[in-house]
């Protein structure tokens, strides 16, 4: 009878924990690139998030009318870094353009028409990369001024 109640109790400890994790608001998701950043707490059957940019913190709970907004400013801080580099990555590239067609100049005087319209083929690449990384940056200074205003 002793070790029924001993294993009865033990199983009940053990269990006491998940019990109280389970019913506590957990952190699911989070995420910060440059000043922008986000947190989204589950809380019994709501979901919080918490979004900042430069140390300012708002606090919205999540509803139909909101969801989509949210969704869209999570996916523009975590794209942000990769934005970033695409446009670093898009202006090297177009420096390099520029620096070799300036020394094919310097060599021939001239540049050919094949030539030419393979370095503006590789020029408008680069300008047209270099603008979709900075319209999807732009995404996240959008999203958090349609989420705080009022």
């Amino acid at each position: 009878m002793n070790k029924r109640l001993l294993i009865l109790f033990t199983m009940l400890i053990t269990l006491l924990p998940v019990h109280i994790y389970a019913a506590a608001p957990f952190v699911i998701g989070e995420g910060s690139s440059g000043d922008y950043q986000y947190a989204v707490i589950k809380g019994d059957n709501t979901f919080t998030w918490k979004i900042g940019y430069q140390g300012h913190l708002v606090t919205i709970d999540e509803n139909q009318e909101n969801q989509d907004h949210l969704d869209r400013f999570r996916t523009a801080v975590n794209d942000l870094d990769s934005h970033k580099f695409g446009l670093i990555l898009s202006i090297c590239y177009l420096i390099i353009v520029g620096i070799t067609t300036l020394v094919f100049y310097k060599k021939t005087n001239h540049i050919p028409q094949v030539s030419g319209v393979i370095i503006a083929c590789l020029t408008l690449g680069a300008v047209y990369y270099g603008i979709t990384s900075f319209i999807g940056m732009k995404a996240a200074i959008e999203m958090w001024d349609i989420i705080t205003s009022p």
